[in-house]
């Protein structure tokens, strides 16, 4: 008698091992920032810097965007990169764009109208732009039946959404070791946030490409 997991190699169930729990590690900080940074907002009307005030309901649209996108995420990528529930993972797919086209549109504006000066801007900006354009193409690869495609595609907006989960660390970390004004620090961290873990993805997603094939 067998089972399927007797069935599938071993090395294909120890990385399906690895990849549950680092997307449940995932899950649980983006839980525990929505929690802490992104509820607040919606509990009390003064929370947060007062020079968003006057930007506010484009904050709110960014965040609730940004927390549909969030949290369905890791439950996506993981039905997706397992290939189980594919009914559910095209419902949460659904979903997840939905958060991503809300919150972009929320971080174009904050982007073009903020305080805290160009370059910080300019970081929200970037970071908007790689969030619509890693997911709209995920979703033309998978339009065109690019499996593969889909799921590195796919990875790589989730960890462009994860960027405010990573901004919230490299910006009190940087405070912290009194590193720059506080308007540098913003920048830094507006910047950094997205671009140094999507720089890293596509090391390891390409390098184990690389790694995979023989040397001749």
């Amino acid at each position: 008698m067998t089972t399927d997991v007797l069935d599938v190699p071993r090395p294909v169930v120890r990385s399906r091992r690895g990849t549950a729990v680092l997307l449940s590690l995932t899950a649980l900080a983006a839980i525990m920032f929505v929690a802490a940074a992104a509820l607040p907002y919606f509990l009390s009307s003064s929370y947060g810097p007062p020079e968003y005030a006057p930007r506010r309901g484009w904050l709110l649209l960014h965040i609730v965007g940004g927390i549909i996108a969030l949290l369905t995420g890791p439950v996506q990528l993981w039905l997706g990169l397992s290939d189980r529930g594919m009914e559910w993972h095209r419902r949460m797919g659904i979903g997840y764009m939905t958060g991503v086209g809300l919150g972009s549109v929320g971080a174009f504006y904050m982007a073009t109208h903020t305080d805290f000066g160009w370059i910080f801007g300019a970081g929200l900006f970037g970071l908007a732009v790689a969030w619509v354009a890693t997911t709209t193409l995920a979703y033309l690869a998978i339009r065109r039946s690019l499996i593969d495609q889909h799921k590195e595609w796919m990875i790589r907006s989730y960890v462009v959404t994860f960027a405010f989960v990573t901004f919230r660390v490299i910006q009190p970390a940087l405070q912290a070791a009194r590193i720059g004004t506080e308007l540098e620090q913003l920048a830094v961290a507006a910047w950094a946030c997205w671009a140094v873990p999507l720089l890293i993805t596509e090391l390891v997603i390409q390098g184990r490409k690389v790694l995979a094939v023989r040397a001749t």
